[in-house]
């Protein structure tokens, strides 16, 4: 019981792991190709982003505990109920943030930071950053599905994909020909096949 306890902690330890590893590839690349003013820009869309994903750790973290129950109870249509519900918010929810971040980036911005040259540089930034957000809703949706089924390896793999496997590599490469495009074209590409 206390491996199976571990196990589903371990999950979510290493996603938020995976993230910090990203984040530290993400400002090299913006220091390196960029300098201190995209490494602002980059830390400001990472706050919009911390921000607004708690919307979507609040479904996914609210639909745990009753996707285990259920399932530990062998309810299993009642299961597939709160994956679909789950999944319909997750997405819905992250519709309207990617809309807004398509629309009105300069607004989102502005609540952080209203200079004209981190306007500048920000707005189509946050754009292509923001550009697969849906899709990602779902990697993230279905890792909270997995830890909430007990299947944590297959949660861990999915986080390891998209920030260790895709993300991290490509954000180097596509930065040597791209420069700053290259760091959030590359988060655009891993949040799509994380997908």
């Amino acid at each position: 019981v206390m491996g199976k306890i571990a196990g589903l902690g371990v999950a979510p330890f290493i996603m938020q792991s995976t993230e910090s590893l990203v984040t530290v590839v993400l400002n090299t690349g913006m220091q390196t190709y960029g300098g201190d003013l995209y490494v602002s820009v980059m830390t400001v869309i990472n706050s919009i982003r911390e921000v607004t994903f708690m919307g979507v750790q609040g479904i996914t973290n609210g639909a745990q505990p009753v996707l285990g129950y259920n399932y530990g109870a062998e309810c299993y249509q009642r299961v597939r109920q709160g994956i679909r519900f789950t999944v319909a918010a997750t997405v819905g929810y992250a519709a309207l943030i990617w809309a807004a971040a398509m629309l009105v980036p300069g607004v989102l911005i502005r609540i952080f930071n209203d200079g004209p040259e981190l306007l500048a540089a920000g707005i189509p930034a946050m754009r292509i950053y923001f550009c697969m957000f849906v899709v990602m809703s779902l990697q993230m949706v279905s890792q909270a599905i997995y830890v909430a089924l007990g299947r944590s390896k297959s949660a861990i793999f999915f986080s390891l994909l998209r920030k260790a496997i895709i993300n991290a590599p490509l954000t180097v490469l596509l930065a040597i020909p791209l420069g700053t495009t290259g760091v959030f074209v590359a988060e655009a590409i891993s949040q799509l096949i994380g997908g």
